[in-house]
């Protein structure tokens, strides 16, 4: 990010995460969600909407199987483009998420202001859940917040049984981690 060399490889990697999901789609496979963190520097560029908008168009992917995952101090800037981009991408169809929820500036009055569709939350408070109860107390607020305004709950970093019992029964609808599968390369799936 230092170098502003983030803004070219992220357009790279979202056109290359949705031609994947065509190529998917191509072999035989379901269509299913992909999600591609965006940093702070490529979300407020100017024509961002429109880079997001033309990849969509020239992969020929559905807009709702993509998720853009983005970070809590992004919400921290101007508040009026924020708002503005993000209901342009919601327009388009595009998923909404919050990557590593409760680790940043957890202000609460952008859950209610921007068209968020899930919480990630972060690895942090999932790890140690068994030994820490402190941490299962925050994903139960977590994911009672949640809840209560509709937003899917993804708990991030799951690896073992004991792990994803405890985030299952504190409402988490989704779960990823080492506990189902470390990272695959495309042709794996």
């Amino acid at each position: 990010e230092e170098t502003g060399l983030i803004v070219p490889i992220g357009e790279w990697v979202l056109q290359e995460a949705c031609r994947q999901h065509m190529l998917w789609i191509e072999n035989g496979l379901e269509p299913m969600p992909i999600s591609v963190n965006i940093s702070a520097m490529q979300f407020y560029q100017n024509e961002f909407c429109e880079m997001v908008r033309a990849i969509i168009t020239d992969s020929g992917m559905q807009p709702t199987f993509l998720e853009l995952e983005l970070t809590e101090s992004l919400f921290m800037h101007d508040v009026d483009v924020v708002l503005k981009t993000l209901h342009e991408l919601h327009d388009l169809g595009v998923k909404l998420a919050i990557d590593d929820f409760g680790t940043g500036y957890s202000n609460l009055s952008y859950l209610k202001r921007f068209p968020i569709d899930r919480l990630k939350i972060d690895q942090s408070f999932i790890r140690n859940l068994e030994s820490e109860p402190v941490n299962v107390d925050i994903v139960q607020a977590i994911a009672a917040l949640g809840k209560s305004m509709s937003l899917e709950l993804v708990a991030e970093g799951v690896e073992t049984d004991a792990e994803l019992a405890l985030v299952k029964a504190s409402g988490c609808g989704f779960v990823q981690g080492y506990r189902f599968s470390k990272p695959l390369s495309a042709v794996n799936l």
